[in-house]
């Protein structure tokens, strides 16, 4: 199996491993990484309804037929779990080495269930792992832990959680190479409750074999060069995520003080190229064999940190902090502690807004930056009121009766794009498996540049863009590659790659039903219906400003969008999956019988 280590490696804690097979035609049919994940656990058979922390509740790290490969952008991983954040299943991806060092360990996925009685860490080398003792590391924060570790083992890639982690947050995270993540819906406290402080891949040998060699070759030179030439990813070179500051504020997007504003009060002190790029930017950072180098590493009180986007977003605006060094600081504070910043960020803020409408008592005000960081440091312990914090907004909201101003989907809370201004956005986290998951089908993108009627329509040629990346965002977290390549890897190219090194020769049809076999699964294992695809009520009732006038979401413009997706999709006017999808895509459908929690997935 070219491109394939060809093997999953099964751990169930307390008892014993297992190497096996990785079968060829499950790897034809859903590729690695997020479809393979999702495979594997409809295979286990394990009820919709089963605990996230519970032992039997698997933790799956997968790589993809790329990772190892020197194509660019294509060292990704990916983590699928029962979230339980949102308690449904779901997934993450990760950047850095681990795609790679995975393959180059000789596995494609590593399925561990069971738990520890006591902290551990595990050594995957050569198809094998090893046990080690973490009760020394236990409570260190993720960078001292992934420090230690590698100036114990040497050449390594390694997965670390942090307190949150081992206090089982809901939204805490799995970290890597310091600064990258398995950032949502809580991997890192489904890694915590089975006890495991880290995991470390150990590199058997560093070459992959691949199918055609003059082909990858080939497409390893010219995709090189795309990278640093294509319109679509210079931006990400020059400024990284953080470059988004200045264009979400400027087009009225950046969500700040909570969802009532859609630019930052005094935002320009924030501004990449006004502040950061001159004052802050230390230099460059980049996954391995990637030419873009989209990470900003910036100066902070310990030295140096990598900054995105996200965190500015929702530590910074939607908090109220216009004041760069706080934000870096309390960003860099989360990720040592392997806390989510958006969900984090979004639960804060909920809780000043909560204080501001008079029904919290003793909430920090807007923007202070003293009272939110130690806020920060009482939720990663769940300690006084970070304890309510941890809940996320979902969990808050329903703690405290106050639902109706809640902003989050499915249970989770969103990324920095308000979809009141950009109205694709509305559609992708209607939709999205994960729930206000805005790499879902990154629609931001769409809008952003005004394609398909522009950034404040949602007719039917977006939709059906809106699918085309969707379709193309199941596979790049399959294959695995990163969403920053979509300028370059378009479908000719993700057919090439994948005969290159695969040797297997996709139709364009037939990718295509990969994907959607991936997204109709996934909908599927979660029992996903037009109920669960509700978008909070202040997106439809409270309007935000831009340019003199206030943004909703046309609630009757999204109804339609939905009837059309599910249309397209092949769903029924309820958002279930019709059972010829099912048929023409080979997925079988759980029934009761095949202990799916008593939830009939059809009459």
């Amino acid at each position: 199996m070219y491109g394939y280590a060809g093997a999953i490696l099964h751990i169930r804690l307390g008892h014993s491993y297992m190497k096996t097979n990785l079968d060829e035609s499950i790897a034809k049919s859903m590729i690695g990484g997020r479809g393979l994940g999702l495979r594997l656990i409809l295979e286990m058979g394990i009820p919709r309804t089963i605990n996230p922390f519970d032992p039997s509740s698997p933790l799956i790290i997968a790589t993809g037929p790329l990772g190892g490969s020197k194509l660019p952008l294509a060292t990704r991983a990916a983590a699928i779990f029962k979230s339980p954040l949102t308690n449904r299943w779901s997934y993450s991806t990760v950047g850095g080495t681990l795609g790679a060092y995975m393959k180059y360990a000789g596995i494609d996925a590593l399925i561990i269930t069971g738990s520890s009685n006591k902290p551990i860490y595990l050594v995957v080398s050569d198809g094998g792992v090893e046990t080690r003792d973490a009760e020394w590391m236990w409570g260190m924060d993720s960078v001292q832990a992934e420090e230690l570790i590698r100036r114990e083992l040497g050449d390594s890639s390694i997965l670390v959680i942090g307190p949150a982690g081992e206090n089982a947050v809901p939204y805490a995270t799995i970290n890597h190479e310091k600064w990258r993540q398995f950032g949502r819906t809580g991997a890192g406290a489904v890694m915590g409750s089975k006890m495991i402080k880290a995991i470390a891949f150990l590199p058997d040998n560093k070459d992959i074999n691949v199918a055609n060699p003059s082909l990858y070759y080939e497409l390893v030179k010219q995709l090189g060069k795309a990278t640093l030439s294509n319109p679509g990813t210079i931006p990400y070179r020059s400024g990284g995520t953080v470059r988004l500051i200045d264009i979400g504020n400027s087009m009225g997007f950046f969500p700040s003080l909570y969802w009532t504003k859609v630019e930052l009060p005094g935002w320009r002190n924030i501004s990449w190229e006004e502040k950061l790029k001159t004052s802050f930017l230390l230099r460059n950072g980049a996954c391995l064999y990637c030419p873009i180098a989209c990470h900003k590493i910036v100066k902070s009180s310990n030295g140096s940190y990598d900054l995105e986007y996200e965190s500015v977003m929702a530590i910074g605006g939607l908090t109220g902090i216009s004041d760069p060094s706080k934000i870096i600081d309390l960003a860099e504070l989360a990720d040592r502690l392997g806390l989510d910043t958006v969900s984090l960020g979004n639960s804060i803020a909920f809780l000043i807004y909560l204080g501001q409408r008079g029904i919290m008592d003793n909430a920090p005000k807007w923007g202070d930056h003293e009272k939110i960081r130690e806020l920060i440091i009482n939720t990663a312990y769940k300690q006084g009121i970070g304890e309510l914090i941890a809940l996320g907004v979902r969990g808050m909201a329903e703690k405290l009766g106050v639902q109706d101003l809640a902003i989050h989907v499915k249970g989770l809370e969103p990324a920095g794009y308000d979809p009141r201004t950009l109205m694709g956005m509305s559609l992708n986290n209607a939709v999205g498996e994960r729930g206000a998951d805005h790499l879902w089908s990154s629609a931001y993108a769409i809008d952003i540049s005004g394609q398909a009627g522009g950034r404040f329509s949602i007719n039917e040629e977006k939709i059906n863009y809106v699918i085309d990346l969707e379709n193309r965002n199941a596979l790049y977290d399959s294959m695995l590659l990163c969403k920053f390549g979509r300028s370059i890897y378009d479908w000719d190219t993700i057919r090439a790659s994948l005969k290159a090194v695969t040797g297997y020769e996709y139709s364009l049809n037939e990718l295509k039903s990969v994907s959607h076999r991936i997204i109709v699964m996934h909908r599927l294992m979660n029992g996903t219906t037009k109920a669960d695809d509700e978008l909070p009520r202040r997106w439809f009732e409270e309007g935000v400003e831009y340019e003199g006038k206030k943004h909703v979401i046309p609630r009757a413009e999204l109804e339609a969008a939905l009837q059309y997706y599910y249309e397209l999709r092949g769903y029924d006017e309820n958002g279930k999956p019709k059972r010829e999808l099912l048929n023409q895509l080979g997925i079988t459908a759980p029934s009761d019988s095949d202990n799916h929690g008593g939830t009939p997935l059809y009459e």
